[in-house]
């Protein structure tokens, strides 16, 4: 009775073995299958601006290659911390990832005190797309070059308009660079808030603030349909195709802000899924 006992025991162990092995084994290959569900590209702006747009781009080219729908949500508003807290929320599974950039990452803790959450936390995965940042004006501005827009701020302080994303991103960045380039207090000057870079764009192209800036997809349209006119480019270099100096070339040096566009996830986010987006995104 013992012995049989002690073999039904031995046979039990090894079933359960064998059972855990197989678990291991098909968790693994689920693992190594990813993405195997729909994944949600959080953008933290509106429709069309840079961001939304390179967004677009990047789930056409993953739902090809994957083969598993990707669709891009707007959630613009509260200086992006609505869209990245509810990313920093997600579980660590990939399906629901971040659309990132300065605004919503390197500048956020600067900006916003008393975050939800601690920005270094999130899964930085890579970065998409880099371009320097551009000074734009209506095509009747009264403003031929970027010196003439500071001779300008400088006279009427507290009248002159800008496009600003409430503090946050390169725009903020790349016009308070120039303010104190010019030797004006920002604080003092008219700040126009807006949700995205399309917003600044378009406000803009409508001749409805005096200066604005913007990142080159999302100024080539209304550029080349002659509803705007690029004053200077925040870069060490020229832009390809486009006749506007540089900043420095402009008479005002020190101003190189780039705009930047990555992907991150929640904490904690595995090797392997981060390998996966590696791949996808060469």
């Amino acid at each position: 009775m013992r012995r049989n006992e002690d073999m039904l025991r031995a046979v039990i162990t090894a079933l359960l073995s064998l059972a855990l092995a197989a678990s291991s084994a098909a968790g693994a290959h689920a693992q190594a299958k990813y993405p195997t569900r729909p994944v949600e590209l959080i953008v933290p702006f509106v429709a069309g601006a840079s961001t939304d747009s390179c967004a677009r781009v990047i789930a056409q080219v993953l739902e090809t290659r994957w083969g598993v729908p990707v669709k891009v949500i707007n959630k613009p508003g509260g200086n992006t911390v609505p869209a990245v807290a509810e990313v920093m929320a997600a579980k660590p599974d990939g399906t629901t990832m971040l659309v990132d950039n300065i605004a919503s990452s390197a500048m956020l803790d600067t900006v916003v005190k008393n975050l939800p959450f601690k920005v270094s936390d999130r899964t930085f995965v890579a970065v998409t797309a880099y371009t320097p940042m551009m000074f734009i004006v209506h095509p009747d501005s009264p403003f031929k070059t970027l010196k003439e827009a500071a001779e300008a701020m400088k006279k009427g302080t507290e009248t002159f308009t800008w496009t600003s994303l409430g503090g946050v991103g390169a725009q903020d960045m790349v016009f308070r660079r120039f303010a104190a380039a010019t030797g004006v207090d920002v604080s003092k000057t008219r700040a126009v808030a807006l949700k995205g870079g399309a917003e600044a764009v378009t406000m803009t192209a409508g001749g409805h603030v005096q200066l604005g800036t913007g990142t080159w997809s999302a100024i080539a349209a209304p550029l080349s349909a002659g509803k705007l006119r690029v004053l200077a480019v925040a870069g060490p270099e020229r832009w390809p195709k486009l006749d506007a100096p540089t900043t420095k070339e402009a008479g005002i040096p020190d101003i190189e802000v780039a705009f930047w566009i990555g992907i991150s996830g929640p904490p904690g986010l595995s090797a392997d899924i981060v390998t996966t987006w590696d791949a996808a995104l060469k």
